[in-house]
């Protein structure tokens, strides 16, 4: 009998001893999950390590102590500890999207979308599972899988409105990559009108100028007219000092259209021409014709753009043949981000004067830009910076120019777009002049004021514009000043 009862007391201290290690191990748990929903994250870590060293091999101990290192983005660590719980209970509650969101930040877009899509099947929660839903989305943007992003996005825009802008951001760019226009359109204007963050209206702004880039270009033809009625008070750029009258009305006309002969993707080839008029009524002798016919290539990849044109193009002077010019232009673009576009053009000319053989010459030019599109709703700015060198069949004609070019398109109103640009030159000739005597050093200025005002017809504007030139050269007979105020009427199909 004492035998018996010594057996049962030792039984009894042993379940004791397991049920308070097993209460121990669970109120240290549930103080974990208390400090963790609080954001304490340091106690919560204490506690959960605490429970894990009563049940060292317990998934769901481990999963919440994973979950601690994720909330203070100690990415290798959770990963650890959501690896281990994996191993013991891969059907662990909620376990596929913790563990997927570690593979996410750190960026292993592979492994994070198996866990994702397994995460959205599980569906143990509504808000982890639309969350899901997006981090899948920007894991195939980031791999480049544009058409299975795009379900995932618009998922998580109709399930949460947090999650709509973003969401509608992202559908709109992997549209765009699809050069599916129309949606890709549709989308980021929503975001541009409706976001409440002022970033996410920018970026839609953004990739909206890249939109209508895109569909200018991918259209097979392009249609530019430009009519416009002027006053030049200086239309033969006389001297400053010379009292003569050569003040006088213009009226211009361009007009472009060219065309896709092969429209592929990746690459373009076509044909264009251009045509370029001025009429003035009294100085008709510097009324002026150019006719240019272009051959052109284009192509891109990712984010780098070339086109390549040859260009022959003929001159008319007061109806009489004045210059014949071929041209071969290279430029080369790089986009980054669709907010800064540095780009390089390279121009080789042949030049053939029908009126004076001394000035028949070759130039060779190059030119480094970049285009600036931070605010692309509020303005676009650029620079230029060109240098190009003239070698005539005689030596005074033999010179150097170098430019820096400024211009800014300031959207101060839907219905109004401001214009500004300025430049400034150099002219460096090589030799000394044979008539003058000196060698000819020239300093060109220029600016030029627009505003511009969208019609009710479609591609129709409306074009008032200012322009102020001067040239100061060490040889005063090159000297000038020219003020021209003109209104233009554009049509663009």
């Amino acid at each position: 009998m004492q035998k018996k009862l010594i057996v049962f007391l030792f039984l009894s201290l042993a379940i004791a001893s397991r049920s308070t290690m097993a209460s121990n191990e669970t109120i240290f748990f549930d103080l974990g999950v208390f400090a963790l929903e609080e954001g304490n994250t340091a106690k919560a870590r204490q506690y959960f390590k605490q429970a894990l060293a009563f049940s060292k091999d317990n998934p769901l101990f481990l999963q919440y102590l994973g979950k601690t290192d994720l909330a203070d983005a100690h990415y290798d660590s959770a990963h650890k500890q959501f690896a281990s719980a994996w191993q013991l209970n891969p059907d662990l509650s909620g376990l596929p999207y913790d563990l997927a969101t570690t593979y996410f930040q750190q960026k292993a877009y592979d492994q994070a979308l198996q866990l994702f899509e397994k995460a959205i099947q599980q569906n143990t929660d509504a808000e982890q599972t639309v969350i899901a839903h997006f981090c899948a989305g920007i894991s195939y943007f980031h791999k480049k899988k544009y058409e299975q992003a795009i379900p995932h996005f618009l998922t998580a825009a109709e399930s949460t409105p947090d999650l709509k802008d973003s969401a509608f951001l992202y559908a709109g760019i992997c549209l765009y990559h699809q050069h599916d226009w129309t949606l890709a359109e549709n989308y980021l204007k929503q975001v541009h009108m409706h976001a409440a963050q002022r970033e996410l209206r920018q970026r839609a702004s953004k990739w909206l100028q890249a939109v209508q880039a895109q569909r200018i270009q991918f259209k097979p033809f392009d249609l530019f007219c430009k009519f416009g009625m002027g006053y030049d008070d200086n239309v033969e750029l006389n001297s400053p000092e010379n009292d003569s009258d050569s003040d006088d009305f213009v009226s211009t006309v361009f007009m472009y259209g060219r065309y896709h002969l092969v429209n592929a993707q990746d690459y373009k080839l076509g044909i264009a021409y251009g045509h370029y008029q001025t009429i003035h009524p009294d100085t008709t002798e510097v009324n002026l014709i150019n006719s240019t016919v272009m051959v052109y290539a284009m192509g891109q990849k990712q984010a780098f753009q070339w086109m390549t044109e040859i260009s022959p193009s003929y001159y008319w002077l007061d109806s009489d043949r004045f210059l014949s010019r071929f041209q071969w232009r290279l430029r080369t673009t790089f986009n980054i981000e669709n907010v800064i576009f540095p780009y390089l053009v390279y121009s080789y000319t042949l030049d053939d004067h029908f009126q004076d053989d001394h000035r028949d010459a070759n130039r060779n030019g190059i030119g480094l830009g970049v285009s600036f599109m931070f605010q692309p709703d509020v303005y676009k700015l650029q620079t230029l910076f060109s240098s190009e060198k003239t070698s005539s069949a005689h030596q005074d004609h033999n010179y150097e120019m170098s430019k820096a070019q400024l211009s800014l398109n300031l959207f101060v109103h839907p219905l109004c777009t401001l214009t500004l640009l300025t430049r400034c030159g150099l002219r460096d000739h090589e030799h000394i002049d044979s008539i003058q005597h000196i060698k000819r050093k020239d300093k060109n200025y220029h600016a030029r004021l627009g505003v511009q005002i969208p019609l009710k017809f479609e591609g129709l504007s409306a074009d008032i514009s200012y322009q102020w030139s001067k040239n100061d050269s060490n040889i005063h007979d090159y000297d000038y000043r020219k003020n021209l105020i003109a209104v233009y009427l554009t049509l663009r199909q």
